[in-house]
């Protein structure tokens, strides 16, 4: 289907799914805009609601229900979305069932090319939902929680995901913007236990939503690159199916696990399709509270993945080490460090920083991160990654992201020892 058949779709699915569909917590009288809530709230009320990172499917409907109670600077835009936001509202309090909606567009393009691409755009629409089915609205809900997907190409025969290889660079320039197609990404019941406390989760998981999370990382509100996203020291597969659970050991001190199908698919779903081959990965961190996770934290994770054997691909484990505290509530510097030993991640060592700040009373948001890479295949030189970007509020739904990115020594690019990729990333969300 072509890309701009695929929008129309979606379009008119939201549309029509919207009264009948929930989004937040709130009544529909709470869509009006109100004093602004404190810069980290968003993030707060992620950490609260789930055992994943702000990417998850808790996280990201918790933050855009956070910026929809916030001021606005589009009212009137604002106002024409309020009355399917109310229907949303409406049918979960009467059926637990909390949906969002949300399409992003990106388009990236470069500055040298080792081959005739040298520009990528791709879309996606997506349905997140996350239906309480039991003790709705206590401490110990349980719910089932999916994402149903759609990403295409649009205006260029390249994608952002696929563009850094054109490049000569190692890594992904624009982290998730393929051209995979319709997907089930997750489906996964997740359960509070002991009063919000401890959980866990179990079903088609992403395992990169429950390792090494800082509250900055979410590659469709923030950064692009995948090196300013996660480590890329882990060895960490695509959705699959596994489990993992947390818990607050202390008042300050957490601990989560997560295992997960070392042969993950994003487009196949399949029941471990190479037997007992496991990624697991283990943290134990420090945080002020439970709400804070996200925020401000410290931490320390263990990884190991099986070796693949129909993949060919060696066993192989490391150590991460990461960082971030908010000030202020507004200015979040951060920190991540690396290493491993095999051949299954990108890097065997890695070391990156940067800082996001937000702007009130809008929710403006500017980030910078700078990343050293020692690629895990011998012979290959050292890479360092710079990326900035400004997120503009255009109004409560609506967000456009400029992004800068400087590759220098692309690993892979014996001519060029500087890269310069510019782009744009525009999200809507209901």
């Amino acid at each position: 289907m072509a890309a701009s058949a695929v929008t129309r779709v979606w379009l008119a699915a939201v549309l029509l799914l919207s009264p009948c569909a929930a989004i937040a917590q709130t009544s529909a009288d709470d869509t009006t805009p109100t004093a602004p809530t404190s810069g980290s709230e968003g993030l707060k009320q992620a950490a609260r609601t789930g055992l994943g990172g702000p990417q998850s499917v808790s996280g990201q409907l918790a933050e855009d229900e956070v910026q929809r109670r916030d001021v606005s600077r589009r009212p009137g835009w604002d106002a024409f979305f309020q009355p399917a936001e109310g229907a949303l509202t409406r049918l979960y309090k009467t059926t637990g069932l909390k949906l969002g909606f949300d399409y992003q567009a990106v388009w990236l393009g470069a500055s040298h090319s080792l081959t005739t691409h040298k520009k990528g755009s791709a879309g996606h629409a997506r349905m997140l939902g996350k239906w309480a089915l039991v003790g709705r609205g206590t401490d110990n809900q349980g719910s089932l929680s999916f994402i149903l997907e759609q990403r295409h190409e649009l205006w260029n025969e390249q994608t952002p995901a696929q563009l850094g290889g054109d490049l000569g660079y190692l890594g992904v320039v624009g982290t998730a913007f393929g051209d995979s197609g319709a997907h089930l990404t997750t489906g996964f019941w997740e359960q509070a236990l002991f009063g919000g406390r401890a959980g866990f989760v179990a079903g088609r998981i992403d395992p990169t939503d429950y390792t090494d999370i800082l509250g900055y990382a979410n590659q469709r509100t923030t950064f692009l690159n995948l090196t300013s996203l996660i480590n890329p020291t882990i060895g960490a597969p695509d959705p699959g199916f596994g489990a993992g659970a947390g818990a607050m050991i202390t008042d300050n001190i957490y601990a989560l696990g997560v295992i997960s199908d070392a042969n993950g698919s994003l487009q196949d779903v399949e029941w471990f399709p190479g037997g007992s081959e496991f990624f697991k990965y283990g943290e134990i961190g420090l945080t002020p509270a439970k709400d804070e996770r996200y925020t401000t934290n410290i931490h320390v994770g263990f990884w190991e993945v099986d070796a693949r054997k129909d993949a060919g691909i060696p066993q192989a484990n490391g150590i991460v080490a990461s960082a971030n505290i908010t000030l202020r509530e507004k200015f979040m510097p951060f920190v991540r460090a690396g290493w491993s030993e095999g051949a299954a991640p990108l890097y065997k060592r890695h070391v990156s920083g940067g800082f996001i700040y937000l702007f009130q009373p809008f929710r403006d948001l500017v980030g910078f991160s700078v990343a050293h890479d020692t690629p895990a295949t011998i012979g290959l030189k050292d890479q360092t990654t710079l990326e900035a970007f400004y997120r503009y509020q255009f109004s409560d739904n609506i967000a456009i992201t400029a992004n800068a990115q400087l590759l220098i020594n692309p690993a892979l690019n014996p001519t060029q020892d500087r890269i310069s990729v510019f782009g744009v990333r525009t999200r809507f969300n209901m």
